[in-house]
């Protein structure tokens, strides 16, 4: 079984109050891989669907690496989610995602791939809005879910050179995009090869009541799952308010056998934790030898 917890001091980030997770990062000394380098960029393609599963139109931006369009190649897939506070574009306009993977790739530590960010919700909310009621934030996390595997991945496999098998699929998010990365990716490893959470709101996962999943039944089997998965990463900083129930589900996963990575840093619930792990997190997702 391959259990691995990883405690390590990020140096470049302050121990800063909690936040929203819309709220600008507030970093005074920006790491190598936020810098906007004299390198090949990617290409950032927002772009309208009409979306069956709910009726409505909407919206995803699509990373494509540096010389996407002048190559014939497929690439490997990430979906990243963005947390309760954010839509489609916080990944780039907050987290700076473009950036730190075309620093990634530019250093040849990332493979070239293709990321796709959806919106989370089912329809948008008003800006201030309460948190919504049970009710209805399991019809805002059952509707993303329809959209997202019945039209989502349909369309990006349609209209961009993905590879459109689980091997070279990833699912990924932050905060509550996190619980809906494990969600979505644990209770479909015939989609999802490879997943990872940042800082999640475990409660939005296993509440099947508030739109998660039940996972004593998602979780059941640890050895298909171990069969399925090629990574399962999970990272949470102690300051953060979640990493007690973040620790609870690596826990709760070693006691069932399902192999993973626990990675333990210093931060909160901060843009600059969720940057150092996409850094972290994105060359570990599909590295040449690891694609079966």
């Amino acid at each position: 079984m391959r259990t691995r917890t990883l405690v390590a001091c990020l140096l470049s980030i302050p121990a800063l109050a909690p936040v929203d997770n819309d709220s600008p990062a507030q970093e005074t000394d920006e790491p190598a891989y936020l810098e906007i380098r004299d390198v090949p960029h990617g290409t950032l393609d927002e772009r309208t669907y009409t979306s069956r599963a709910l009726g409505t139109e909407r919206r995803i931006v699509v990373y494509t690496p540096p010389g996407y369009g002048s190559s014939a190649a497929r690439y490997p897939v990430l979906y990243l989610l963005h947390g309760a506070g954010g839509d489609e574009r916080t990944w780039t306009e907050r987290g700076m995602a473009h950036v730190i993977l075309d620093n990634l790739i530019a250093d040849g530590k990332l493979e070239p791939l293709v990321v796709v960010m959806p919106f989370g919700f089912a329809s948008p909310r008003e800006p201030g809005a309460p948190r919504g009621d049970a009710a209805e934030n399991k019809r805002q996390r059952d509707g993303f879910a329809r959209d997202f595997l019945e039209d989502v991945i349909p369309l990006v496999e349609a209209t961009h050179r993905v590879h459109a098998d689980r091997e070279h699929r990833a699912i990924a998010g932050l905060s509550l995009g996190g619980a809906q990365a494990l969600a979505l990716g644990l209770s479909h490893t015939d989609l999802f090869s490879r997943i990872a959470a940042f800082s999640s709101a475990m409660g939005a996962a296993t509440n099947p009541d508030f739109g998660g999943v039940d996972f004593a039944a998602v979780l059941a089997d640890s050895g298909e799952i171990n069969r399925r998965l090629a990574l399962l990463w999970i990272g949470c900083g102690i300051e953060d308010t979640l990493f007690d129930s973040n620790r609870a589900f690596s826990e709760q996963l070693t006691e069932l056998g399902i192999e993973h990575v626990f990675r333990v840093t210093q931060g909160a619930h901060t843009f600059p934790v969720w940057q150092r792990y996409l850094y972290e997190v994105a060359p570990l997702l599909f590295p040449t030898e690891g694609l079966r």
